[in-house]
């Protein structure tokens, strides 16, 4: 019988969630303050803050020299090998296979190298925008206002829509499975981020060049692929770089995250798969459906935690180290935040600078004044929520508005009553409770979904209610 995965490998590759707070926090954190201190150079402009790069170190890297957070780490690689012994055991004495645990991994990964074929085409189209947009550049205009350039803006409307539609079709004509189809959705999000900053943070130089005048110089190709790959959603002509290249650092920090991929498979394989592949989706009740939740807390935020290590701090440090890009604050100490606003904003620093850039500030400072703010966080919180949603639902095939729910509902909710909390050890008790129920939601409520359209529930008879309604809910045996 052919094992299907509903859990794709790469769900946090970038998390698009960065709530905006009007004021920086104070943080209280002694540690956190000695990582920020003289470090986090910030411009105003018009009332907002300028995104500034600086040499800076990722906390954790700091945490793990000084042996805070080692401990962490050391409990974590115990647990991984305990898992992996077990999985060994078993391949060997029950499977008759050395390393048969893998199969997710091969399973997700099964189209990797025509996956990574369409990314270089995503990839080079980003080639053709910089020349189209260096040359538009120089054509003479007489009016520099947004309605004289609307030929322009609706041109890269229909670039991104392409963008977005002919890696989604070869997805679903290709039916890959879940970690490809991740690469794809998320690669296009990230890749549509890069070129967007690039044409806002250049489009005042745009405008002076077609009113005749002078600009010191226009962005060099090469300037525009180091910002492709380096690990930043905000343009600039130059970052800070480090002296030398380190690829000994780099490649320790490539198998750190193989060995997340390697966690993240064995508690699947080992704690989610068991669970969820043998129930009887035809008999499941609502409490049932509740106390699963509870069930898939302990693989979920095992999975929470691994892969923002591996993702914000391995694969954005190994980058780092191969473009000796300096500035490595990806992250803050999100784990001890004293309210939402914090945790979102400390969670991904990378995703937050861009939303706040171009999101945030553009609406707040269209609608000026408090109630714009209001609207301009609104918007962050819905435009987040909807990615998110958006690479969960094609990942898995359904639409199951769980990452919605928690980001925009339960996440406005949290953000909301978090400044009310004025004890931060009651509020970070709060977040935590928060972080377990919500990854428990996850792991539980699309593991149902996805066993329940793969084989064990009859699809409704109208297409529609198919698609938007869960089939475990009301789970009918299919038709042999």
């Amino acid at each position: 019988m052919k094992r299907n995965s509903w859990f794709g490998l790469f769900h946090e590759h970038i998390s698009i969630m960065g709530s905006i707070d009007l004021k920086e926090e104070n943080n209280n954190n002694v540690i956190l303050k000695e990582h920020q201190e003289g470090v986090a150079v910030k411009t105003k402009h018009k009332g907002f803050k300028e995104k500034t790069f600086v040499v800076r170190e990722s906390l954790l890297t700091t945490e793990f020299r000084n042996g805070n957070m080692k401990i962490v780490y050391n409990c974590f690689t115990a647990v991984f090998l305990l898992f992996f012994l077990r999985a060994l055991v078993d391949d060997i004495l029950v499977q008759k296979m050395p390393l048969h645990h893998t199969w997710l991994i091969w399973w997700n990964f099964e189209k990797f190298f025509s996956t990574m074929a369409v990314w270089t085409g995503m990839f080079l189209s980003t080639i053709g925008v910089y020349f189209a947009y260096q040359h538009w550049s120089t054509i003479p205009s007489k009016n520099t206002n947004l309605p004289s350039n609307m030929p322009f803006v609706a041109t890269y409307l229909t670039y991104l829509t392409a963008f977005f539609y002919f890696p989604l079709k070869f997805l679903y004509e290709s039916n890959l499975n879940c970690a490809c189809s991740f690469i794809i959705t998320c690669e296009t999000t990230r890749i549509a981020m890069k070129v967007h900053s690039f044409i806002r943070e250049n489009w005042s130089r745009a405008m002076i060049r077609k009113s005749g005048g002078t600009i010191d110089a226009w962005p060099t190709l090469e300037q525009f692929l180091y910002y492709q790959f380096c690990p930043s959603f905000i343009y600039r002509d130059s970052y800070p770089r480090t002296e030398k290249r380190d690829m000994k650092a780099a490649g320790l920090y490539f198998l750190e995250c193989l060995a997340i991929i390697e966690f993240v498979n064995l508690t699947y394989t080992q704690w989610v798969f068991p669970w969820l592949h043998v129930q009887d989706y035809t008999s499941l009740s609502l409490s049932t459906i509740a106390l699963s939740l509870f069930t898939g807390i302990i693989p979920g935020i095992i999975c929470l935690i691994t892969l923002f290590y591996g993702l914000l701090h391995c694969w954005l440090n190994c980058f780092s180290e191969m473009m000796q890009f300096a500035d490595r604050q990806f992250y803050l100490n999100w784990w001890n935040s004293s309210n939402m606003a914090e945790y979102y904003r400390n969670w991904n620093l990378v995703v937050h600078d861009w939303l706040y850039a171009y999101v945030f500030r553009d609406l707040a400072a269209y609608y000026p004044g408090r109630k714009g703010q209001k609207a301009a966080q609104m918007a962050v919180f819905f435009l987040s929520a909807v990615f998110h949603e958006y690479w969960f639902g094609v990942a898995f095939r359904c639409f199951y508005p769980v990452m919605f729910v928690l980001y925009f509902i339960f996440g406005g909710i949290f953000f909301a009553v978090s400044r009310l909390i004025t004890n931060r050890s009651a509020w970070n008790t709060a977040l935590w409770f928060n972080l377990l129920i919500g990854t428990g939601m996850f792991i539980a409520f699309y593991g149902q979904e996805w066993y329940a359209r793969r084989g064990h529930c009859a699809p409704y008879s109208n297409a529609v209610v198919d698609l938007l309604f869960p089939r475990h809910w009301n789970c009918q045996p299919p038709i042999s």
